[in-house]
Formats: structure tokens, C-alpha cells, sequence
């Protein structure tokens, strides 16, 4: 930065020490061509290390903004680069330094590894080692900052993992999304999460009536294209993570998560290593999830085929007709108005990956029994409902 001039020079050191955002310099300061150095050439320098891949952004009319947010171990520079008029990109430092913090300390629980992230306001919503590329959503700031969440997100897969996409996008897109979802429920509260994750994500590939959606998780990327890639790269592989989690419980989940995250960071895994990974860091063979998950073309379907009620104790057989191994609650309708709703996790499909008989000990009068998976859309909702 030693080619800024001595105003903007200390307004980028005071952002590298601030919580507040700073203005480096204006749309006006950047167009009058006065923040740099009146040399004839000024020759910038970059240098990092442990990156897999190297971007940068020029611009002569941007806004430039900066803070900083301190972590466990270091204070990250957080900046954003943006045309004036951009009203997401107004709130973006905030929202990184916020999404930092959080991905951080909550999920993946890993501490962002590099020293700087940097946004700027450009159209292809792309990711790269402490630099995002995001285009404008001014008129949706959920969208907008889930799309910063996501990007941001993909520091810690593939850079921190060392993820081939090329071959195995699931690796590292359902990464992002799951982290972008998880965030979500943080930021927008967990109603809005889901359905933004439901409309965005699921309802496209749950919906789709084509055949490539079929193709399992496992495929190489370089196989699938469209509707194929999306759904395996993003949706699917997501749902599986967060199926996991669920089965695994959160403790034992990111215990295992780290377990993988510490083997294989700086290194190149491939799906094996995660699945075995997860089995030792989770003390727990998770080979049937795996298999059920990643090498079918299972899809999300439900079934109750019967539900009955003996004295105080209520039955309900449900079919799995689509295979995959989910979570899904329980809505049991009393006929005194009153609705009772059970949590059973993907452990349920353990044993048995088609069927399953679910017995609630009751103390009243049923009146109906209804599945519901969330945001694990079920491809034919109706039939998950039974009247006594």
C-alpha cells in the first residue's frame, strides 16, 4: 500500500485496526485519480502463501470500505469494493466481518485461516482465496448476503481442503451450502432459512420431472451437467451433511467434521477420505449412511401405510419409497385440537432402509398422524398424512 497517498494511506491502516467500517475512499476521491501516487508507474506486489489460486480486481470509480474483525488468534482485514449505487455492498464489511466471526466460532469451527477477505461487486458470484465476486441483489438483502455467506464459505472447501471441483463439486458446493444455510438460520431466524433453502435449493431438484437428477451423489462432476450437476453438486450432497448432522447429533458431528478438516487440510481429499474421516472421527461406522446417500439414486418419498392406536400406544408403518435415509418430525393431531410433534432422526432407517414402525407411547385420542421432513421435501406430500 506504500503507492496510496498519505490520507488514504492512513485511513487503510486505521480499517486494519477498526471494528467500525471506514470509508477509504470515495467514489469521488477514486474518480479524481488522487488516492494513489502521482508516479508514472506504480507497480503493486501481492504476496500470500497456502492459496490455491490467485485474483485480483482494479477499478478507477469504486468505493472502497474497510474494518477489521478480531479473531481467535489474529485481527482479519475485511474490505469491499463496489459502485456507489450498490445498496447490498453498503452492508458488506459488516456482513463479513459478522460471517467471519460466526463460520469461526460456530460452523465449521474452524478459524478463517488467512489474514484479509476482500468483496468485490462484480457478476459471477465466484470464490477465490480471500477475494469473493459478487454480483448486486440490491433489491434482496437476504439473497445478497447469503450469496456473500456462501462464497465466503467456500474458504474452508475447497481452499482450506484442497478440493479437486472439477471431479468432486459435492465436496465443496454442498460445503457452502450447508454452511450458507446453517448461517441463515442465525442471521434471518430459522423460519425464513428454511424457506429460503426450500425455494432456492430443494424445490428445484425434488420438482424436476427429468431423469439426470437420478445420477448418484458419487458421480465424477465432469459426468453431470444442468439439472444434474446442480442437484448433486449443491442440493443433494447438502442434505446429506445436514442428515448427518442431525444422525450424529451436533457434538459428535463437529467432532468428526474437525477429524476430517485436520487430516486432510492443505491436502487433496477425495470422497473416500472424507467418508473415512467421519467414521473415525465419529468412532461409528456411517457406512451405510454413505452408501445409502452417495451411491444410489435415492430420492426423498415417504409413505405412511398405516397408523393405528392400541390403548395408550400408537403404531404408524411408514414406507421409505424413496429411499434416501432422512430426518423428519412426526405431527400427531389429537382429536381434542391439541398437535404433538416428534423428531426422529435418519437413525430410524439404519436397520431396515425401506420400512420403518414408529411407536408413540399417547395419553389421548388421535385423530391423524402426518410426516414432515422440513426441508427435506417430500416428493409426494400427500400420502405422508393418515387419518385414524
Amino acid at each position: 500500500m506504500r503507492f496510496l497517498q498519505p490520507e488514504y494511506l492512513k485511513r487503510y491502516k486505521s480499517s486494519l485496526k477498526s471494528d467500525k467500517v471506514i470509508h477509504v475512499a470515495t467514489e469521488h476521491e477514486m474518480k479524481s485519480g488522487k488516492v494513489t501516487k502521482q508516479n508514472k508507474w506504480n507497480v503493486w506486489k501481492f504476496k500470500a502463501t497456502h492459496i490455491t489460486d490467485f485474483c485480483f480486481a482494479l477499478s478507477n470509480h469504486y468505493v472502497w470500505d474497510a474494518a477489521s474483525v478480531q479473531l481467535k488468534t489474529k485481527r482479519t482485514s475485511v474490505q469491499a469494493g463496489y459502485k456507489a449505487d450498490a445498496k447490498d455492498f453498503e452492508h458488506y464489511v459488516e456482513w463479513m466481518q459478522y460471517n467471519l466471526d460466526w463460520f469461526s466460532k460456530k460452523w465449521p469451527g474452524v478459524e478463517y485461516p488467512f489474514n484479509a477477505m476482500t468483496a468485490i461487486q462484480g457478476y459471477a458470484d465466484m470464490e477465490y482465496p480471500m477475494m469473493i465476486n459478487d454480483s448486486s441483489i440490491p433489491d434482496d438483502f437476504q439473497d445478497a448476503r447469503l450469496t456473500a455467506d456462501h462464497e465466503i464459505a467456500h474458504t474452508y472447501f475447497p481452499f482450506y481442503m484442497g478440493i479437486n471441483e472439477t471431479r468432486y463439486a459435492f465436496m465443496d458446493e454442498g460445503w457452502a451450502t450447508t454452511l450458507e444455510y446453517l448461517i441463515g438460520i442465525d442471521e434471518n431466524g430459522e423460519a425464513k432459512a428454511k424457506e429460503f433453502y426450500k425455494n432456492f435449493r430443494v424445490k428445484r431438484w425434488i420438482n424436476d420431472p427429468s431423469s439426470e437428477q437420478d445420477q448418484p451423489v458419487i458421480t465424477m462432476s465432469t459426468q453431470v451437467s444442468g439439472a444434474g450437476y446442480g442437484n448433486n453438486s449443491y442440493v443433494k450432497a447438502s442434505l446429506s451433511y445436514l442428515a448427518l448432522k442431525d444422525y450424529l447429533g451436533d457434538d459428535l458431528f463437529k467432532k468428526a467434521l474437525h477429524h476430517y478438516m485436520d487430516n486432510w487440510n492443505g491436502k487433496h481429499p477425495i470422497p473416500w477420505d472424507y467418508f473415512y474421516s467421519m467414521n473415525t472421527g465419529s468412532g461409528k461406522n456411517l457406512n451405510w449412511f454413505f452408501n445409502n446417500w452417495f451411491y444410489t439414486n435415492n430420492y426423498i418419498d415417504l409413505k405412511v401405510v398405516n397408523a393405528s392406536q392400541m390403548n395408550d400406544l400408537l403404531t404408524v408403518n411408514v414406507d421409505n419409497v424413496g429411499g434416501f435415509a432422512i430426518p423428519f418430525d412426526a405431527e400427531i393431531s389429537y382429536e381434542d385440537g391439541s398437535v404433538e410433534k416428534l423428531h426422529f432422526s435418519p437413525s430410524v432407517w439404519e436397520k431396515d432402509q425401506k420400512q420403518t414402525m414408529l411407536t408413540v407411547p399417547i395419553k389421548k385420542k388421535v385423530k391423524s398422524v402426518n410426516l414432515d421432513g422440513g426441508i427435506f421435501m417430500d416428493y409426494t406430500p400427500k400420502d405422508n398424512l393418515r387419518d385414524l
